[in-house]
């Protein structure tokens, strides 16, 4: 009698357990969750995917207990709008942005529904800045999600690029006007280049059209270096204008760890990967019912410093052995 009042006091245990676990992953609230997502471009798809293994592994699985509708842009920024909308119509549980152009987009779409969806996105620059946050500790309205840091990072690639490559003394920043808080990253970065006795041209890029005029302006300045500022165009467009870099030989200093593999010299920053299985923390805790304006902004868990000697070789530079040695990541020859 004991042992049998033992095995169902044990089953009864696990059963508590069991659907106790489910009961939380799915609410009374209508099943399945929807969730709408933005993205700029097809790069940024590889957060989306993140984000979708990360919920896979807290429980909450595609096609079963949650669905998906991704909305891409394509690079035209002029559609985010309406893809947007396209999002709204079908009734999310939450908005994610892929990084900061469509969440201003859809900070913009929601703010004028009476009770606005919740938006989360996976890495922005300076989202209290910009203007999607009131603050990064009690964010305050119907957003949160992860600041990337791409903005306080930028002088630091530039000053990794002074510390691997001294000899250089003018680099050339190439960015895109479309991206927020460009004026305010010449500034930084102006301030920097003066305490390296560093020149510093700005170059923009808007287009592939472009490419081609922009280096033909960077060859004829005969500048030594190139830094890329973070943004959805030139994050597409990396291994294009790597390629025009090394005809010149000009070394390129990325944003991106997968910067580094397709050719750059080095990069410093947190991962697409890794971006959107951070945020997937965040979409979780919408979810299971958390108000956005008490959930902290998180940032980066990983910040990650490469090197590619592969492209050092062929472009016959040798990189400081000391500042070489405090890399996360080195890319050697095969």
């Amino acid at each position: 009698m004991k042992k049998m009042t033992v095995i169902l006091c044990s089953a009864m245990v696990i059963a508590f357990l069991f659907f106790g676990h489910l009961s939380e992953l799915s609410p009374t609230q209508k099943q399945p969750y929807k969730v709408g997502v933005l993205v700029a471009n097809d790069l940024r798809l590889v957060k989306v995917e993140a984000l979708k293994l990360r919920l896979k592994e807290m429980g909450l699985i595609e096609g079963e207990n949650i669905v998906f509708h991704i909305e891409n842009a394509k690079n035209n920024l002029s559609d985010l709008p309406a893809l947007g909308k396209e999002l709204l119509m079908e009734e999310p549980d939450v908005l994610v942005a892929s990084g900061a152009v469509e969440a201003l987009s859809l900070k913009e779409l929601t703010s004028a529904q009476e009770s606005p969806t919740p938006v989360v996105f996976m890495g922005t620059l300076s989202p209290s800045v910009i203007g999607l946050v009131e603050d990064t500790l009690r964010p305050g309205n119907h957003l949160t999600g992860l600041n990337n840091y791409h903005y306080e990072l930028t002088p630091k690639r530039l000053e990794l690029l002074h510390r691997l490559l001294p000899e250089i003394k003018k680099v050339a920043i190439l960015g895109d006007t479309r991206v927020p808080f460009f004026q305010q990253t010449q500034e930084s970065l102006q301030q920097a280049s003066q305490k390296m006795g560093l020149e510093l041209s700005t170059y923009t890029l808007t287009s592939t059209e472009g490419i081609e005029d922009v280096f033909r302006r960077i060859r004829e300045a005969e500048e030594e270096g190139i830094v890329l500022l973070p943004g959805f165009f030139l994050e597409s467009y990396t291994e294009e204008i790597v390629q025009y870099a090394m005809a010149f030989k000009i070394p390129v200093f990325g944003v991106y760890p997968q910067d580094t593999i397709d050719g750059c010299l080095a990069s410093y920053g947190t991962s697409n990967w890794s971006q959107g299985a951070q945020s997937a923390n965040m979409v979780y805790k919408v979810l299971q019912g958390q108000n956005p304006r008490v959930i902290p902004v998180e940032t980066p868990d990983r910040i990650i410093f490469s090197v590619n000697l592969k492209t050092a070789d062929k472009l016959g530079i040798t990189p400081s052995q000391a500042v070489l040695s405090r890399a996360d990541e080195v890319v050697y020859d095969e």
